[in-house]
């Protein structure tokens, strides 16, 4: 069974009005960061393709595994956001963690 966080990634530092050229994507993930030391562990993840002439906010809809969720403590289920143009190369990620219950993520451009 799966559970869903809706809600909007958005530009911070400077960046609120950038545009996209179309060959970006944006890759929402829903991670158990709970374990100390330790790399996080994936629940869910959703690639969207940025349109010619997108601009921030862009809304989100992630399936994650419920029942994995369920295990996590609140404080460690968190949303991660990074966009990446066509060629890899990391353009915005998140830089503060962000609960899986938040409605947005706030991204700076790197």
């Amino acid at each position: 069974m799966a559970a869903k966080a809706i809600g909007t990634v958005i530009g911070k530092g400077g960046c609120e009005d950038d545009t996209f050229n179309g060959s970006e994507i944006l890759t929402i993930s829903v991670e158990d960061t709970s374990r100390a030391c330790a790399p996080s562990i994936s629940l869910g993840q959703q690639m969207i393709t940025l349109k010619k002439g997108e601009k921030f906010p862009i809304s989100f809809d992630i399936e994650y595994q419920k029942e994995e969720a369920s295990k996590v403590p609140d404080y460690g289920l968190t949303l991660s956001a990074r966009i990446e143009n066509d060629k890899g190369k990391l353009l915005y990620i998140n830089d503060a963690r962000t609960s899986a219950k938040d409605k947005k993520i706030e991204v700076i451009k790197v």
